[in-house]
């Protein structure tokens, strides 16, 4: 508990060092003209070989290393035709974090992922961190979550066009569209049919402990998910959870420096958060991805079937052995150099989207 801890008070300062170097960034908006994101649903319609998992994530990438890495993780695995990216949710009230994902996903050559934003995202009350940056400096169509879908929406129009049990949902942020997903009519029944499973970043199990981040963005959100209440009923898929011990040592991107192009969108939020130094904090959304679509499964063990996360008496989440969800379970890393070796080997693979010369 105390190195989590310690990793915590590690972001606080990668925090505050991320909004000096944002405001001091002197660059060039890039845009291209606004796509039709009709387009973009139509083609995330049609979905991947049976080989490839169906993936929606849904982050809130806006300020953490962890985010960056994942999103263009799983880019690297869409190059690669190792999964399918059905959409990308954004869940924090930062209205830029949608234009930030997507010059991320253009990067990499898939400009037409779908894209959600979380309700009321024009509130804009959610830090920018490096979300600015990205949009300033690469290529992008969405500007803003104007240009975007609501997220319970498109979490819909995506579920409708897929086959059952075929969606894998990677939770890497705060809950508020997940339960908002749950409050719309006939979800249960959506869910049930279509998603074959739900993996959350967040929590340290079995004891457990307070709220962390991806909770303390909308608590209310991680209760319905969890537990339900008011009428909407928990999550009724079955849950992994990636908890906190996952990322801890998960320190990875040191070498993106001399590894890939200036512009290459790791890269630039590597040196905002870090400089060319070492790691400045550890990864948790990477291994999420990476369990989430089987990527490297001896990397990974799973615990405590027969039982399932809870709230405790202090908002967080602990581990109940014995619940009637039989389905759920934790995941701990058994091999961490491995862990992060595969992290940095997709991290340094080229952006497909880009050509621009390392210098």
């Amino acid at each position: 508990m105390s190195m989590l801890w310690s990793r915590e008070s590690r972001r606080a300062a990668v925090r505050n060092a991320t909004a000096l170097v944002a405001c001091a960034a002197a660059t060039t908006m890039f845009t291209l003209p606004a796509a039709a994101h009709n387009r973009r649903i139509v083609r995330a319609a049609v979905h991947a070989p049976a080989s490839a998992p169906n993936i929606i994530i849904d982050t809130d990438l806006s300020r953490w290393w962890d985010d960056v890495t994942a999103i263009g993780i799983a880019n690297v695995l869409q190059q690669q035709g190792r999964l399918h990216i059905l959409g990308i949710m954004s869940d924090v009230r930062n209205p830029v974090a949608v234009a930030a994902i997507d010059a991320i996903d253009t990067a990499y050559g898939h400009p037409d992922i779908p894209i959600g934003a979380v309700a009321h995202s024009s509130w804009n009350t959610a830090a920018h961190g490096y979300s600015d940056m990205l949009a300033r400096r690469l290529p992008h169509s969405v500007r803003s979550s104007a240009d975007v879908p609501d997220a319970v929406l498109l979490y819909r129009r995506l579920l409708e066009h897929q086959p059952d049990h075929s969606v894998t949902v990677v939770s890497i942020g705060g809950y508020s569209n997940l339960a908002g997903l749950l409050r719309t009519r006939g979800a249960s029944e959506l869910i049930t049919r279509t998603v074959r499973r739900l993996v959350i970043m967040d929590g340290l199990f079995p004891n457990g402990g307070p709220p962390f981040t991806n909770q303390l963005i909308d608590l209310e959100a991680s209760r319905i998910v969890v537990a339900g209440g008011h009428g909407v009923p928990a999550w009724p898929a079955p849950i992994g959870w990636v908890d906190g011990f996952d990322g801890i040592a998960t320190e990875v991107g040191g070498t993106l420096c001399t590894a890939v192009p200036e512009r290459n969108p790791m890269r630039l939020v590597y040196e905002t958060l870090f400089g060319c130094g070492p790691p400045g904090d550890g990864d948790w959304d990477a291994p999420a991805l990476l369990f989430a679509v089987a990527d490297s499964p001896r990397l990974f063990t799973e615990l405590g079937r027969g039982g399932a996360a809870v709230i405790n008496d202090s908002g967080g989440l602990s581990w109940l052995d014995s619940s009637p969800r039989r389905h759920d379970y934790y995941v701990h890393v058994v091999d961490q150099a491995g862990l992060n070796a595969r992290i940095d080997e997709l991290l340094t693979t080229p952006a497909s989207g880009q050509h621009a010369t390392h210098r």
